[in-house]
């Protein structure tokens, strides 16, 4: 679905002005260039709860072996994240979460949308005060700090699921928000109007909640407290940041799904680089990787965003051209199991 592409192409480029702007700019210019920040990936991560739910509702995967398709892209993506991360200093690479939710997916697509919701309810309850109390416990290991291959199996596993920059205890919640909406019918509008109502009210409730609660408890002092859960900083883990992002990227999915339909082909260019996002993601970490003196700007937006435009125009061409040739990205099609592998065939 094309609207669906042009929300994922989004958040890859949410995640790109992350990696190469300023975030915590107290100016004008640099509130609205961090907008993205702790938004874009929480977007790409419900996309790809989406995305699975398509899968398995595919025939033609379902012939294949959705379990086979879903483990080998979690044996590709994950020392694929580690490779990453090991060429990054500042930043934390997502695949490895992503492979591990893949894995789960091969469970979780099976369980009834009553159980799915059951699932998210109870991560976004228990998983926030189990990561504060991680921090105040263990503060050297709740330190959002990547996952690379130089760390010990019981290490990664541990980051994976508590204390890693991407934890599952929390980052199921957009996730499986996104297998359920994968189940929905989004061609209906009157789907995609609840959730840009929805998304919206939810995303302005936990920044009202918010507001409210520090001006009742006060701002975060020196130490940790529980009082902590009310903050919204980006990645922070707090519930009120987890409804405040995830509502966010329903309501920006419920935009793209319309705007897929009514602007069609003048959109391709969008809809073609969220098609090879798993090509962009790489790209763009390696481009920081290999050139961060000169592409990343921490403290200047203008900059920043003349990087990202130029990075966004520049991969939205090659991505149109690449589509016109090919039906898969150049990563996207190491995704295809290969039991599954047939001659490349124009779109």
């Amino acid at each position: 679905m094309e609207g669906v592409d042009a929300a994922r192409a989004l958040a890859m480029i949410g995640m790109l002005m992350v990696h190469v702007g300023p975030t915590r700019l107290d100016s004008v210019a640099g509130q609205w260039y961090a907008l993205p920040h702790g938004r874009a990936s929480v977007l790409f991560m419900l996309v790809a709860g989406v995305g699975i739910s398509f899968l398995a509702a595919s025939r033609r995967v379902a012939a294949e072996g959705l379990a086979g398709q879903l483990l080998w892209r979690a044996l590709l993506l994950f020392p694929l994240g580690l490779a990453l991360q090991a060429m990054q200093s500042e930043l934390n690479v997502i695949l490895q979460t992503y492979a591990l939710f893949f894995v789960l997916s091969i469970g979780l697509v099976r369980l009834r949308t009553t159980v799915l919701f059951l699932v998210g309810l109870f991560a976004l309850v228990l998983g926030p005060p189990l990561y504060l109390s991680g921090q105040m416990l263990d503060p050297d290991t709740f330190q959002r700090v990547g996952i690379g291959p130089d760390n010990p199996p019981g290490v990664m596993l541990h980051a994976l699921l508590f204390s890693g920059p991407y934890p599952l205890i929390t980052w199921i919640v957009p996730f499986v928000v996104g297998l359920w909406l994968g189940r929905c019918d989004l061609r209906s509008d009157a789907l995609r109007l609840r959730m840009l109502l929805v998304g919206a009210a939810v995303a302005g409730v936990a920044w009202a909640l918010h507001v409210a609660l520090f001006a009742w408890l006060g701002e975060p002092g020196g130490g940790l407290r529980w009082a902590d859960l009310a903050d919204m900083k980006a990645h922070s883990q707090r519930p009120l940041w987890l409804l405040n992002a995830t509502g966010v990227a329903v309501a920006v999915l419920a935009v793209c799904l319309v705007a897929a339909d009514r602007l069609g082909r003048a959109l391709w260019p969008l809809v073609a680089t969220g098609q090879l996002a798993l090509t962009f993601y790489v790209l763009h970490l390696v481009v920081i990787a290999l050139w961060r003196d000169d592409v990343v700007f921490k403290q200047d937006a203008g900059p920043a965003l003349v990087v990202v435009a130029v990075f966004t125009g520049l991969f939205m061409l090659f991505a149109v051209g690449w589509r016109r040739l090919f039906r898969k990205g150049p990563l996207e099609s190491l995704l295809v199991v290969p039991w599954a592998w047939r001659r490349p065939t124009k779109s």
